[in-house]
């Protein structure tokens, strides 16, 4: 082929989710914290050096990207699949 092969996404991998970043707190604990779409951006340039066929969990809305809802609603859809199988 001229122009090689199309570098697929796989949907076997967990998604990475770049909603949230670790933030020292004011004890020493951590804590979760919402990012901006800016750093969301630089996380997910990082990211995809590393992981080019991975999906990202993010507020972007791109090609590789997964809304947050979509990510937290998976389990209902994994239960009731195995539901499927054990009870038919």
């Amino acid at each position: 082929m001229i122009f090689g092969r199309k570098r697929r996404l796989r949907k076997d991998l967990p998604a990475i989710d770049i909603r949230k970043k670790p933030v020292k707190g004011l004890f020493g604990k951590t804590k979760l914290v919402p990012t901006t779409k800016k750093e969301q951006r630089r996380m997910k340039e990082k990211l995809m050096k590393q992981f080019p066929d991975r999906y990202y969990i993010d507020d972007l809305h791109e090609l590789n990207s997964i809304s947050g809802k979509d990510a937290d609603l998976r389990w209902i859809d994994e239960i009731e699949e195995m539901e499927a199988l054990f009870f038919d």
